[in-house]
C-alpha cells in the first residue's frame, strides 16, 4: 500500500496531481458503432491500467459500451471540476479508501445499489471501508496490509507475541519500522481497548475518541519503551530508513507491505513474511488499505459504471493480481490459483484477517501528523505516555469540531 499510495492514501486531500496529467485518452470521440456508448473509468492504478483497459475491452464487447481507461489522480477540487466536462468520468475504479471520505462529503458519489454485491463475500475490514453513516458508497476491489517481514537468516525461532518479538530482537539485530505513525502503531491501541473513532453499524462517532482510554496509554507505554528502554525506534528512524536497514540485513526484524517485496528479493534478501505476533494477548490489528470503486453522482450510465465494477471485482481480480499483486477483496478470489500457492501473500491474506479498516471520515486525515509529533515529544521525554494520549486526543477533538463547522 505504501509505496504505490497507502501511506499518501491516509493523507485526505494529498492528491496533487494534474487534472490533465494521465495515461490513455478518455476523449468522447464519436463512436464507429451507432449503437455504442461511452464509459469513462478513471483509475489511481498505475501499474494496472493496462489490465483494467483488456477487462473493459472485453465487457463492453459483451454489453455495447467503449470502455475507456484512464489512469488519473485528482484531487476533489479537481474532480468536481472534471464531472461537469464533456470528457467526465462516470466512475473510479482502484482508489485507496481513505480518500473516499472526501468525495463524499463533496456530494461526488453514489450509493451502492443493493444488488452489486453481498457484505459477506469481502473481507470484513474492505467492507467497513466502503460504508458511511450506515450506507456504502463503494464497492472493494483489492486489499493490503502491513507485516513482520523476518531475516530468517539472523531469526532461528519466530516469535509469536510483541513481549517475546523485543527480547528476541534484542539478542539477533532490532526491529525497526515508522513508530510514530498510528498506521503502525494502531495494533498496541487496539490490543489494550483503544480506538480511533467508535464504529457501530456503519458508522463512525467522531466525537467518541478512544486514543486516551486507559489501555491506550499502556499501548503508548509499550511503544515509548521500544524507544527508551530498546532503542529500536526513534523520530530518525522513518519507514524508508528502516525498510532500507532490513535490506540491508542490518536488522532481523521490520513492518511493512506487499509494496516490500520486490525490493527485498531483488536485494538477495532472506526473508519470510509472518502474520503480526500477538500484543497484550490479542490479535494485532493492522490496518487494511482498499483499493474501491465508485460512481459519480453525475454519471449518466450510472448502472453501467456499477455493473463493470462488479465485473472487475468478480471476474478481473486475478488479472489485477497478475499485473500488480493486488489482493482480490473478494475471498473467493483470495483463494484463487494465482494466489494459492504464494506463501508471501497468504501470510498477508491471514494477517488481513486481523485487520481492520482506517475511519472513513475526513477527520481521519487530521490524526497523522497530531499523533505523529505527540508520540515524537514523548520519545524526548517532554510527554509521559499518558500525557501524549489525552494531547492527541484532545487536539484530534480540536481539529474535528472546525471540520464539522465548516461543513
Amino acid at each position: 500500500m505504501k509505496n504505490r499510495g497507502i501511506a499518501s492514501l491516509f493523507l485526505i486531500g494529498a492528491l496533487t496531481t494534474g487534472l490533465f496529467v494521465g495515461c490513455g485518452s478518455a476523449t468522447k470521440a464519436t463512436s464507429t458503432k451507432s449503437d455504442e456508448k461511452i464509459l469513462n473509468i478513471w483509475t489511481n492504478m498505475e501499474v494496472e491500467t493496462d489490465a483494467l483497459q483488456k477487462l473493459g475491452d472485453v465487457w463492453g464487447k459483451d454489453h455495447g459500451y467503449k470502455v475507456n481507461v484512464k489512469h488519473q489522480s485528482p484531487s476533489v477540487q479537481q474532480m468536481a471540476q472534471a464531472v461537469n466536462s464533456k470528457d467526465a468520468p462516470d466512475a473510479v475504479v482502484g482508489i485507496p479508501n481513505d480518500q473516499l471520505a472526501d468525495y463524499m462529503n463533496a456530494g461526488l458519489t453514489q450509493e451502492v445499489p443493493k444488488d452489486i454485491y453481498q457484505d459477506a463475500d469481502f473481507s470484513p475490514a474492505a467492507v467497513q471501508a466502503c460504508y458511511s453513516e450506515g450506507k456504502r458508497y463503494a464497492l472493494p476491489i483489492a486489499v493490503e496490509t502491513i507485516s513482520l517481514f523476518v531475516n530468517i537468516d539472523l531469526v532461528k525461532e519466530i516469535p509469536s507475541s510483541w513481549e517475546e518479538l523485543v527480547k528476541s530482537a534484542k539478542t539477533v539485530g532490532g526491529v525497526q519500522f515508522d513508530a510514530s505513525s498510528i498506521y503502525y502503531d494502531l495494533g498496541f491501541v487496539r490490543a489494550c481497548g483503544g480506538y480511533i473513532f467508535k464504529y457501530n453499524n456503519g458508522k463512525y462517532d467522531v466525537k467518541d475518541i478512544g486514543l486516551d482510554k486507559e489501555g491506550a496509554v499502556r499501548a503508548y507505554s509499550f511503544i515509548n519503551s521500544l524507544h527508551k528502554d530498546y532503542g529500536y525506534v526513534s523520530q530518525d528512524i522513518t519507514a524508508d530508513i528502516a525498510r532500507s536497514n532490513f535490506q540491508n540485513g542490518k536488522t532481523a526484524y521490520y513492518i511493512g507491505g506487499p509494496w516490500d517485496v520486490d525490493g527485498f528479493k531483488s536485494a538477495g534478501r532472506n526473508f519470510k513474511v509472518v502474520e503480526m505476533p500477538t500484543f497484550n494477548g490479542q490479535a494485532f490489528a493492522t490496518p487494511v488499505g482498499t483499493q474501491v470503486g465508485f460512481v459519480l453522482s453525475k454519471s449518466k450510465n450510472a448502472d453501467a459504471a456499477w455493473r463493470f465494477i462488479q465485473y472487475v471485482a468478480n471476474d478481473g481480480a486475478q488479472d489485477l493480481y497478475k499485473a500488480g499483486n493486488r489482493i482480490p477483496a473478494k475471498l473467493s478470489e483470495q483463494a484463487g490459483d494465482a494466489l494459492k500457492n504464494n506463501e508471501t501473500t497468504n501470510a498477508f491474506i491471514a494477517q488481513i484477517k486481523h485487520g481492520e479498516a482506517l475511519p472513513t471520515v475526513s477527520e481521519m486525515g487530521q490524526l497523522w501528523d497530531i499523533h505523529s509529533n505527540n508520540v515524537k515529544s514523548m520519545w524526548a521525554g517532554t510527554l509521559s505516555p499518558k500525557e501524549a494520549a489525552e494531547n492527541i486526543t484532545a487536539q484530534l477533538k480540536e481539529a474535528s469540531k472546525l471540520i464539522d463547522s465548516g461543513k
